[in-house]
C-alpha cells in the first residue's frame, strides 16, 4: 500500500494494457491480459486494501488466488484513470448497486462496467452513457446449439446453427453483446437475456431492445477481439446527457 507498489501497478497496466476505446465513444475501454510472472502479482497484491487480501488468501487455487489480485488491481488502477485521483490505490473506494453495478463513491456521475475471464481483465467507463462490457476466453467450450435455443432469439440461433466451423465464434460474440447489453441497463433486470437481438452479418447491427429504454436507435455496439478472447461493449444513452 505504498506510493512505490501504486507506480509499479500503473506501469505494469500501462505495459501491457490495450486501449479499446471505440473511435465515436466518448471516454475509456480498457483491456489487460493476465500477467503471468509472479512479480506482476506481487506488485497487485500490494495495491489491496487488507480487506481484500484477506479474500485473496481464501483461494484455494494458486491460478484462482492470482486472478483474484489482478482482477482487483486493475479496477482500482481503472478508478484511479477514471477519476483522476491522485490518492494510493488502495484508497479508491468502489460501492456496488444491489444489483452489483460498481461506482465510485466519489465520483457517482461515472458509470462502470468490468468483465473478466481467465485470459484477462475489460474495464470502461463514462459520464453520458449506461454501460456493459464482458469478455469470454475463446477457447471456452459449451453446448452452443443447447444454449443458443435456450437464451438467443430464434434468427440468432439460427445464425449460430448455419454458421458451420464459426459456430462457437459466433455463439461468444452474441452471448458477450447480449451480457454487455444487460449490464447497460445496471439497475433491476426485468429483461431476459433475448430481450436484445443483435445481428452478425459481415456487420454488426442492434436489430432489437426494450422498448422502455429507448428501443435500439437509443444504443451501441462494439465488438473486441484479441487473440484468445472476445469483448463486447454496448452503451445506452443516459437520459439528460448531451
Amino acid at each position: 500500500m505504498t506510493r512505490e507498489g501504486d507506480k509499479l501497478v500503473g506501469e505494469l497496466f500501462k505495459a501491457i494494457g490495450r486501449d479499446w476505446t471505440p473511435p465515436a465513444f466518448v471516454e475509456r475501454v480498457l483491456f489487460a491480459p493476465v500477467a503471468i510472472d509472479r512479480e506482476a502479482t506481487r506488485r497487485c497484491a500490494s495495491v489491496l486494501s487488507n480487506v481484500e487480501s484477506h479474500r485473496a488468501d481464501r483461494f484455494v487455487t494458486d491460478e484462482g488466488r492470482t486472478h483474484f489480485i489482478q482482477r482487483r488491481a486493475f479496477r482500482l488502477y481503472c478508478g484511479a484513470v477514471a477519476s483522476g485521483s491522485q490518492r494510493p490505490l488502495s484508497q479508491i473506494y468502489f460501492e456496488e448497486t444491489e444489483n452489483g453495478r460498481p461506482w465510485l463513491r466519489d465520483r457517482p456521475d461515472l458509470w462502470f462496467s468490468f468483465s473478466s475471464c481467465r485470459k484477462g481483465f475489460i474495464g470502461a467507463w463514462s459520464s453520458t452513457h449506461g454501460l456493459g462490457v464482458d469478455l469470454e476466453a475463446q477457447s471456452t467450450v459449451v453446448e452452443v446449439s443447447e444454449l443458443a435455443q435456450m437464451y438467443f432469439t430464434e434468427s440468432e440461433a439460427r445464425a449460430v446453427e448455419t454458421a458451420g466451423p464459426a459456430r462457437l465464434h459466433k455463439f461468444l460474440q452474441l452471448w458477450c453483446l447480449k451480457e454487455a447489453a444487460l449490464k447497460s441497463l445496471g439497475e433491476g433486470l426485468p429483461y431476459g437475456i433475448d430481450a436484445f437481438e443483435f445481428e452478425l452479418n459481415g456487420s454488426l447491427r442492434l436489430v432489437n431492445a426494450p422498448k422502455d429504454q429507448g428501443g435500439p436507435e437509443n444504443f451501441s455496439a462494439h465488438l473486441f477481439a484479441h487473440s484468445d478472447v472476445y469483448g463486447a461493449l454496448v452503451a445506452r444513452q443516459l437520459s439528460g446527457a448531451v
